[in-house]
């Protein structure tokens, strides 16, 4: 956890040791930090995510892998933060690059799905990559590699469940 004298500065993200993650979980976590060109732009862009919002909501609910996705602002509006846990097998100790596979097959549906808003989104961030996303996709994904913590993956109550899985169980009842 971090504590806000922790926040990561503009300068860059903090250094994270150790694996915390859930082995054989399958629902890895993305954990994207955006640093904002200028923290005065901060409500602009919570604006445009709003009026998106419809969109993204339809869009991940029909993606159906899903589990969560929030949009988080920094306290100092330095960065937004992007923090989802999605469907996608991989155990860290058996199959390192699984992790990688899931992540990339994750955003290239969001590319093709969410493209427009990612551009959208992007141009307030320092750094981003070559826009548009969808005409630049390895751009996008390495720039969300090299900008995700990936080290601090998700807790679950239900590590092994797909989003699937967690909507039929529901519909039993």
């Amino acid at each position: 956890m971090f504590i806000r004298d922790e926040y990561p500065s503009a300068a860059g993200t903090p250094e994270l040791t150790g694996d915390i993650s859930i082995v054989q979980n399958a629902q890895p976590g993305l954990n994207l930090h955006l640093r904002m060109k200028s923290p005065m732009q901060m409500p602009a862009l919570l604006e445009t995510i709003n009026d998106v919002s419809g969109i993204t909501h339809q869009a991940l609910k029909d993606l159906h892998y899903v589990h969560f996705a929030r949009f988080l602002p920094a306290w100092d509006a330095s960065a937004l933060w992007v923090i989802t846990v999605f469907d996608g097998a991989y155990d860290m100790d058996t199959d390192p690059t699984a992790y990688s596979d899931s992540m990339n097959s994750y955003l290239m549906d969001f590319v093709a799905t969410l493209g427009p808003i990612f551009n959208a989104i992007l141009q307030f961030v320092q750094d981003a990559p070559r826009l548009p996303v969808n005409e630049y996709p390895r751009d996008f994904l390495q720039f969300v590699n090299d900008n995700n913590i990936s080290q601090v993956n998700p807790w679950s109550a239900y590590p092994q469940m797909t989003v699937i899985d967690v909507l039929s169980a529901r519909s039993i009842r």
